[in-house]
């Protein structure tokens, strides 16, 4: 009972007498002390800070599309492969070691001891039903479809995973390092709905998730991941900048580390500016510029369930109109291997005439990625030019045009064409099946062949169109180094490669 659990009010009378009696008697025999001012606390320090414009939307790999959710997923999660951006080469991350053992069979190893951030041992039934997950969701824009070639998945111990494929692709390993390819915890994930973005998300990436809310997240190095990618600082923030005013007023204050993106076009020629005439080559808080040469690289997508992408004149004359601003010649940019010219750019270009009512068509962009804005009004302005088009911008919901920015999920040739591969024409769809199997099942000449004739088809579809490819946007403060590869497969910012001082 209650009662009993508490002592009687006579005791309690007793053992306060007794004290204050104590007290009196330290009071008479000791000499007096002065009160003394107790020191100030020093102020917290920042936290290193990482910021970014980009929503966070979800932290599960299986459906995460976004800068700022793949930015998350490639520190939460590792995947069995991983393709360094730098090289394109293709390495073990989860694993110890993948490789065929058979034309059929490409079979996998897990390190003896590899946990997640809840302390959960990471095996390989958690590998096959992280993939299993992922193919169930199978949802749109994520790299699932690289993983075509999947016939089934068996793990004969703790281990091992052995991939059945239906056809021999030797392209693979790519597509284990992939995005949608992360491990998850299966005793922690749905397998059929997606992670709550407030939830906190568990991997075995080299970072942990400490706390996360819809604008912020803090990270702490996981100090038991076994990989390649250790952490470097111990902890850090994510914060998510509301526009290019506040990231641009975060360089000035000195009130971040680390900008990535962020900044339109205005705001990119001021700090610009402002490092070039300093003799420091740094802004007044010490912010420079890191290099990214390539890595940006801008398209327009049709949307395969828009109506107006059946019209192949539309699209002609959409891709026409786009020609004299286009710097970039094939859905695979310059420097990635396997690259082919296959867009005209530049020229005087005489537009198609469009019969019929007149059409409107909506062009999506979303107003966070760096100068999208700015891109998506001269793009209009463009298409335009054509007789009885007229185009809608709009930031949210469905569009017939997507302007992107988004990397390809693995940066090679393969990765780069897979928007396009997803969504064939109906009158392309065989022949670039025959090509896409081929490309995957040759090496050398043959290979080669095959995906110059798909940037090719590419350029007679029109249904992705590229539009420009440039350097990267990361300014980096005072102290604060990117150290070995800090992107991941698909060129996503991770923060293992962060370091200050």
């Amino acid at each position: 009972m209650l009662a009993e659990t508490r002592p009687h009010r006579a005791i309690l009378t007793r053992l306060a007498v007794a004290a204050a009696t104590l007290s009196l008697l330290a009071g008479c025999s000791a000499p007096a002390v002065l009160p003394t001012r107790t020191p100030s606390p020093s102020p917290t320090p920042r936290p290193f800070t990482l910021l970014t414009t980009g929503p966070m939307t979800t932290a599960d790999p299986a459906v995460a599309t976004s800068d700022t959710d793949s930015m998350l997923v490639n520190s939460l999660y590792q995947r069995l492969m991983v393709v360094l951006p730098g090289t394109g080469e293709l390495k073990p991350d989860a694993a110890t070691d993948c490789l065929f053992t058979s034309k059929l069979i490409y079979e996998c190893t897990l390190p003896a001891q590899l946990f997640f951030h809840n302390g959960h041992v990471l095996d390989s039934s958690d590998v096959r039903f992280s993939i299993q997950r992922a193919l169930r969701m199978d949802a749109d824009g994520t790299s699932i479809h690289l993983l075509a070639a999947l016939q089934r998945i068996e793990t004969p111990d703790e281990r091992t995973i052995r991939f059945h494929l239906e056809w021999a692709d030797n392209q693979f390993g790519y597509a284990l390092a992939g995005q949608a390819a992360s491990i998850v915890d299966e005793e922690v994930f749905n397998p059929d709905q997606p992670l709550p973005l407030l939830t906190l998300p568990i991997g075995s990436g080299p970072y942990a998730v400490r706390t996360i809310e819809a604008n912020q997240a803090t990270f702490v190095r996981f100090e038991k991941y076994v990989g390649a990618k250790k952490g470097l600082l111990t902890d850090l923030k994510l914060t998510i900048a509301a526009d290019s005013v506040a990231a641009e007023a975060a360089i000035a204050d000195g009130t971040a580390d680390v900008i990535w993106r962020s900044l339109d076009n205005a705001a990119l020629q001021r700090v610009t500016d402002e490092i070039a005439g300093s003799s420091d080559r740094m802004t007044a808080k010490g912010f420079s510029r890191f290099a990214l040469p390539g890595m940006r690289v801008t398209r327009v997508i049709w949307n395969a369930a828009s109506r107006l992408r059946r019209n192949a004149d539309l699209r002609d004359g959409v891709a026409k109109a786009l020609q004299a601003d286009r710097t970039l010649d094939s859905l695979v940019p310059v420097g990635v291997p396997e690259h082919a010219t296959s867009f005209t750019l530049g020229g005087r270009v005489k537009l198609p005439k469009l019969s019929g009512d007149r059409i409107i068509l909506t062009l999506g962009y979303s107003p966070t990625a760096p100068g999208n804005a700015d891109l998506a009004n001269l793009l209009r302005s463009r298409i335009e030019g054509l007789d009885g088009v007229s185009v809608r911008l709009v930031t949210t919901g469905v569009a017939d045009l997507w302007l992107t920015d988004s990397p390809a999920w693995v940066n090679n040739a393969g990765g780069w064409l897979q928007s396009y591969l997803d969504s064939p024409l109906p009158n392309s769809k065989s022949k670039l099946a025959g090509l896409d199997q081929r490309a995957r099942t040759t090496n050398g000449v043959a290979r080669t062949v095959a995906i110059t004739e798909m940037q090719q088809q590419a350029a007679v579809d029109n249904t992705v169109l590229p539009v420009s490819q440039g350097d990267g946007i990361l300014f980096v403060g005072k102290g604060v180094t990117l150290i070995g590869q800090p992107f991941g497969s698909g060129q996503a910012l991770g923060f293992w490669g962060i370091t200050r001082g």
